[in-house]
Formats: structure tokens, C-alpha cells, sequence
């Protein structure tokens, strides 16, 4: 009986870790697009590295609590467990300048084995009209 709760102790668990970065890799994207989207300066000079390093920061600040994230993790590039990528598209939809914003965060996992994964990619895209 002991191994099954131990089994069901570990699913519960990691049950926890993804659905807490599912919701925050959804906030991180919404927050780079909610800023990214605010000005046409700023979705027009996305790619620029400074834009590059301000929505890293604002995934690291969604994701900072999140498992195997915290401090010490301090770039979007990498072996980093988060990626973040960004697009400004002048006629988007319905003609209107869009940004379209996609997080990509990589939660670790107790492994069960032949039953879950050690890891688990989760990725949350955005897309907001820019605004004038």
C-alpha cells in the first residue's frame, strides 16, 4: 500500500508544479505583451536587445517562483529554463499592427517511471493590436 501513496504523493506533486506553470507562463506572456503592445516604439524595436533583456526580466519576474527558477536563474538564453520570444507584425489581424508574444518555460518533474516525464516544455503564446 505504501508505494501507490508514495506514487499518488508524487502525482499530486507534480500535478502542482505544472498547473502552477501553466498559469504562470500564460502571466509572463500576457505581462510582455501588455507592455510590448503599449506604444508602437516598443513593438516596432522588439527584437532590439534592450527590449530583449526588458521582457526577459518581465519573464523572470512572472516565473520567479516557480520550480527550478527562483534567483538563480537570470537570462532568458540557453540552458535557461525559460525562453521568450517576440514578433511585431505591421498588418496583423484584422489589418492592425499586432505583437505576437510566445513563453516557453520547461518545468522539472519527480519522474515516475513508465509514467511521467522528468520534464515538461510549456509554452503560451499572445497576440495584442498594438496600440496608437
Amino acid at each position: 500500500m505504501l508505494p501507490w501513496i508514495a506514487i499518488a504523493f508524487i502525482g499530486v506533486l507534480n500535478f502542482g508544479f505544472c498547473a502552477y506553470g501553466l498559469i504562470a507562463t500564460q502571466n509572463a506572456a500576457r505581462t510582455i505583451a501588455v507592455w510590448g503592445s503599449a506604444t508602437h516604439t516598443n513593438a516596432q524595436n522588439i527584437s532590439s536587445q534592450a527590449s530583449l533583456t526588458t521582457i526577459c526580466n518581465y519573464a523572470l519576474a512572472e516565473l520567479q517562483y516557480a520550480p527550478n527558477v527562483g534567483t538563480s536563474v537570470n537570462s532568458c538564453t540557453g540552458s535557461s529554463p525559460i525562453s521568450v520570444s517576440a514578433t511585431y507584425n505591421a498588418s496583423g489581424a484584422d489589418l492592425l499592427p499586432t505583437l505576437t508574444v510566445s513563453v516557453t518555460y520547461t518545468v522539472s518533474l519527480m519522474p515516475i517511471p513508465g509514467i511521467s516525464p522528468s520534464s515538461l516544455a510549456i509554452t503560451r503564446t499572445v497576440q495584442l493590436p498594438v496600440r496608437n
